[in-house]
């Protein structure tokens, strides 16, 4: 019983059962330096040792400590009992040609080879029905070979101080949820093992406790009762008074806000600030007083809470969802008929651009045929050269020479010539 509970704690947290001791007996009282203190006269031959966790058990009634060495066990060294307070303290050890580690490491070899059980009995010659032994124990030490593919998780103590190396509890927590999800292929013995690697001090004595107390618990009832002693420490009123004031924030989406009120409403449900009959009702009262609701929505809810219905989570996301989809739709209508009206406009001022334009044109070029036509005009009424001898010089007169009025009175002046009688001159 007492290997068992060795190779159990020592599968649990990823060490080999050849470096792992189980000190039985210790006086529940002992404190860290005492058993420190034994331990290391005791132990001092083997090499060092660290000593992983602590468990009480019931049926003994004195805790049992894990101790892992940096050497597999010396059987020549190792002392079956400790001298300590209470009495000896008895000390648990894998005996000697253990067959479960043989075949641990003979797969192990297997695996890092890239070799299979049954290509392996094949190469020996081996008959069927020592390859269908094989097989199932091959599938019995899976989950073992298993435990090479993976990344351990961050180590927690659950110590107010954390030592260097460990994360908070918020941290750890929300890697281990995740890795869980992921781990969905792995056994219960396995998932158990990789989260108990992760743990130290009053942390893993919780879980070791858990697990000795029913071995049957499940990798996730060790994360509730992690959650429950070392998550968040706010008060039932704390939580109240968080549900009780909690709003919208300003740029926050509806949706959101409903999706982290009910997250925070089942908190305070868990911790028993509320009740779970009055979850749904105070959630309509939030959203309808300490958030930005459109008249729709909030004609909606308001008919709902006046006839004493309302809506469960579910039913309000779906509100709010539809009328968030009804809003995104209605700003989009808006936007197509603002950029619709703004092409209009920008169509409407090109056209008139164009038009004054061309009006423009028609009205230069009637100007300018205007222009040409009084151009024209005006040629055609300039006066006619008048004929020679009626003011006008001929083309015969020279510039400076005697008029026909001064040729005539020359003339006249003649004696005997032909201008010399007045009216022979007016009958010609």
């Amino acid at each position: 019983m007492a290997v068992t509970m060795l190779q159990d704690s020592c599968r649990w947290m990823g060490i080999s059962a050849r470096r792992g001791l189980l000190i039985l007996g210790i006086p529940e009282d002992c404190d860290e330096a005492e058993l420190q203190e034994s331990l290391d006269a005791a132990l001092w031959p083997m090499g060092h040792f660290t000593v992983l966790g602590k468990v009480f058990r019931e049926e003994d009634n004195a805790t049992a400590a894990l101790v892992e060495l940096d050497r597999e066990v010396n059987y020549a060294l190792v002392p079956r009992e400790i001298p300590g307070t209470g009495g000896p303290w008895n000390v648990v050890f894998v005996p000697h040609g253990s067959g479960e580690e043989f075949l641990g490491r003979v797969f192990h070899f297997l695996e890092q080879q890239g070799q299979t059980v049954e290509s392996v009995a094949g190469a020996l010659g081996m008959g069927l029905r020592r390859v269908c032994w094989l097989r199932s124990v091959s599938q019995a030490v899976q989950p073992w070979v298993e435990t090479l593919r993976y990344q351990p998780l961050g180590l927690f103590s659950g110590r107010d101080q954390p030592a260097p190396g460990e994360e908070s509890f918020e941290a750890w927590l929300d890697h281990t949820e995740d890795m869980l999800h992921v781990w969905q292929g792995v056994s219960e013995r396995e998932k158990r093992r990789r989260l108990i690697e992760g743990l130290r001090g009053p942390a893993l004595q919780l879980v070791l406790g858990l697990l000795a107390d029913n071995p049957a618990r499940t990798a996730q009832d060790c994360l509730v009762a992690l959650i429950q002693v070392f998550g968040d420490k706010e008060s039932q009123a704390t939580l109240r008074v968080k549900c009780l004031t909690a709003q919208q924030q300003s740029g926050e989406r509806l949706s959101a806000f409903v999706l982290w009120l009910e997250v925070l409403l089942q908190k305070a449900i868990e911790k028993g600030a509320l009740a779970r009959a009055s979850v749904d009702h105070l959630c309509l009262r939030q959203v309808l007083t300490r958030a930005n609701l459109i008249e729709p929505l909030d004609e909606a809810l308001r008919k709902l809470r006046m006839v004493g219905r309302s809506p469960t989570f579910l039913e309000m996301l779906g509100l709010v969802r539809e009328s968030e989809a009804w809003e995104a739709s209605l700003a989009r209508s808006q936007r197509a008929q603002a950029e619709e009206g703004d092409g209009a406009r920008a169509n409407a001022q090109a056209d008139a651009r164009a038009k004054a334009k061309t009006e423009d044109g028609k009205v230069e070029e009637k100007g300018q045929e205007q222009e040409d036509k009084e151009q024209e005009d005006s040629d055609n009424h300039d006066p006619a050269p008048a004929p020679a001898g009626l003011g006008q010089a001929g083309p015969s007169e020279a510039p400076g020479g005697p008029t026909p009025a001064h040729m005539g009175s020359a003339s006249g002046a003649v004696p005997g010539g032909p201008g010399g009688d007045p009216e022979r001159l007016i009958q010609v």
